[in-house]
């Protein structure tokens, strides 16, 4: 069957010293009632009558178990399928919450055999009363929830409230109850359902994990932290390890605040391809066309192109001859073609002649326009001379003056027309007769040509068009700009150093560059120099980076023999003013031994090692209070030889100690 995971039932907080503003002699449970500050449950509509009887079931726990110990209230409370929870964060303030452990339904079975008439009626009547009742049974896992976990869970929510907020007591005196439930309703409505149990691990539940080169980045940051004022914090993160400081001076509360708070990383953006389109066409260069003096009959070109790139042979359109001002419109030929000459001779005959003559090759375009060279006649079809008027006359016109006409037609526009026919230009602009050339140059007034600029041009009298062949793209500059870094920050509730029931407001500003951001805590009205501070910000994160970098160049491990591969490694981490160490990383571990070892060892009785092996897998359990003579904290391990005895464990912790107190020495001395 399906495994229901736990799960939470309710959570209040309450005080009950406070009264209500206005007393209602009627109202037996109006006083009652003004103790609870915050309720949520898991179902969506409780009565009041329901709320006021859990919140009186936890104080009367409470009173109860005082009267026995004084001084010691009552903290957790045990049932078949149940978790209750007690913590005092600050003096008459209580966080009260149940939790349901997880449960497997028990199949169940229902017995099927023959009886008398009279029976089976009967049992049709038990059936129907058995309906209202719950059939399905379940069985409990006890195991799936620890009261430390919990604890701990509850006293960081209060923490990271305290952090943002101030002190329940601050609030409740500076703004009032009502502000006091109204934050209390933003905050713990979202984070009560937004934590999983069976997410975190033994290695999450003790602490904030150090980084593993924290001996070597912790000197480089001490270094950068004595030349700040003595008041502002520093500390380093890599997430999700944390590069303290030597004499930490800040809440674990602030650490998690803002490694939630960093930025994630930039996910580049791959440059997409430029491809070309189908309809693309790639024409010849235009010099290599404009080089070739071949006749119509010698070249053939492929049929002109549309839009959508499929090519088909186009009828060429009737093109006006080349005119000049000693025309004779009476003797004009207007060259029309064959098919359309409606029957009527005078026509070109259709045949390959005249799909060649449609695709010769264009002229030089500088002989064009120096008058050097003339377009390509067609050959006539009747034989007959052509006309005086179709001689080639030349005009004398002002070089200086066309020149700027042509270089100044341009100016600011990008996107360019067509440029007229070279045919336009030839006759009635043509340089031919000056006895000099001229070097036409649009200096930097001329907009540039696009890839595909089409140039017109008439052969045999038939316009044609020329795309010019795009000139090649150069490199892309790569200007690299300095980046503008600045701080991000927040403002947090810090606990006084006389009070720690009051709190101070506070920022902390943070910078992240490559892997590592570096934070630093100042009062509100404290005045920062940010631009210098960036950079020097800048600089030690600089130094870091290039630290890690030389160690793990130096670090050139040999490859690991067969038997370190296949045999199972041991795991330990340290635990140690809410930070953790681990010499093998990835420690990940939720098993249940680990926790009750924790709870025993902090269970305030003379235990000082505890040690615990599991069924299957057989694994060992080690923990154990205390590093050795210059350290506290505690030590777990995790040693998965099934071969291993009690005495190779206990030597293999010795060994783990004794590597503790030997850094620890190192620390100290620095």
């Amino acid at each position: 069957m399906s495994r229901i995971p736990p799960s939470l039932l309710y959570l209040t907080i309450y005080n009950p010293t406070l009264k209500p503003a206005f007393l209602e002699p009627d109202n037996e449970d109006a006083e009652e009632q003004a103790h609870i500050l915050f309720y949520t449950a898991r179902e969506h509509a409780v009565s009041r009558d329901r709320i006021l009887r859990q919140v009186g079931l936890a104080k009367a726990l409470v009173n109860f178990s005082e009267m026995f110990n004084a001084g010691i209230p009552c903290e957790n409370v045990h049932s078949q399928g149940r978790r209750m929870v007690m913590i005092s964060p600050e003096p008459n303030f209580w966080i009260h919450a149940c939790y349901e452990v997880a449960k497997t339904p028990r199949p169940h079975h229902n017995s099927k055999g023959k009886g008398t008439p009279k029976a089976k009626s009967k049992d049709k009547e038990k059936e129907t009363d058995q309906t209202s009742r719950p059939t399905t049974i379940y069985d409990y896992l006890d195991g799936s929830i620890h009261d430390i976990a919990l604890r701990t869970h509850f006293q960081r929510g209060y923490a990271e409230f305290k952090l943002l907020h101030g002190s329940f007591d601050s609030i409740l005196s500076n703004v009032g109850q009502q502000a006091l439930e109204l934050q209390l309703e933003r905050f713990f409505t979202v984070w009560a359902w937004k934590w999983d149990i069976e997410d975190d691990d033994f290695g999450t539940h003790l602490g904030i994990p150090l980084h593993p080169s924290h001996a070597k980045l912790t000197p480089l940051l001490d270094k950068f932290a004595s030349s700040l004022p003595d008041e502002l914090m520093t500390f380093a993160l890599s997430p999700p390890h944390i590069i303290p400081s030597r004499t930490p001076r800040y809440p674990a509360a602030l650490i998690r605040h803002v490694l939630a708070r960093i930025p994630p990383p930039v996910t580049p953006v791959p440059k997409a391809k430029q491809t070309i389109p189908s309809s693309t066409v790639t024409a010849p260069p235009l010099a290599a066309q404009m080089g070739k003096q071949t006749t119509s009959a010698d070249v053939k070109s492929p049929p002109p192109q549309t839009e959508s790139g499929f090519a088909f042979p186009l009828p060429p359109m009737p093109a006006m001859p080349n005119m000049t001002f000693g025309l004779d419109v009476k003797s004009m030929k207007w060259g029309w073609p064959g098919y359309l000459t409606f029957g009527k001779g005078g026509g070109t005959p259709a045949g390959p002649s005249g799909l060649s003559s449609l695709t010769a090759a264009p002229p030089n375009l500088e002989a064009v326009i120096e008058g050097q060279n003339d377009l390509p006649k067609a050959a006539s079809t009747d034989h007959s001379p052509r006309p005086e008027s179709h001689r080639k006359n030349t005009l004398d016109v002002d070089t200086a003056s066309l020149l700027e006409a042509i270089s100044t037609e341009s100016i600011g526009s990008y996107s360019r027309t067509p440029s007229p026919a070279p045919s336009v230009l030839s006759k009635s602009s043509q340089l031919g007769e000056l006895s000099t050339e001229t070097s036409v140059s649009t200096g930097g007034n001329v907009s540039p040509v696009d890839d595909a600029d089409p140039l017109e041009i008439q052969v045999n009298g038939i316009p044609q068009i020329v795309f010019a062949q795009p000139a090649p793209e150069l490199p892309p500059l790569q200007i690299t700009a300095r980046p503008v870094r600045s701080f991000l920050w927040s403002r947090v509730h810090l606990d006084s150093p006389d009070d720690p029931s009051i709190t101070e407001r506070c920022r902390v500003l943070h910078l992240t560059h490559h892997e590592f951001t570096v934070a630093i805590v100042a009062k509100e009205d404290h005045s920062l120099d940010l631009p210098h501070l960036v950079d020097e910000v800048v600089e030690v994160i600089e130094t870091m980076q290039a630290s890690l970098t030389e160690e793990s160049q130096e670090g050139e491990s040999s490859l690991p023999s067969a038997v370190k591969i296949l045999q199972p490694k041991d795991r330990q981490i340290v635990s140690k003013d809410e930070f953790t160490y681990s010499p093998s990383p990835g420690f990940v571990s939720r098993s249940e031994h680990l926790y009750n070892g924790q709870e025993l060892l902090r269970s305030g009785l003379d235990v000082y090692e505890v040690f615990s092996r599991g069924q299957n897998p057989q694994h060992w359990h080690i923990g154990k209070r205390g590093l050795g003579a210059t350290a506290d904290g505690e030590v777990y391990m995790e040693v998965g030889r099934k071969e291993t005895t009690l005495t190779d464990v206990d030597n293999e912790l010795a060994g783990v100690v004794y590597h503790m107190d030997l850094w620890e020495l190192y620390q100290t001395l620095g």
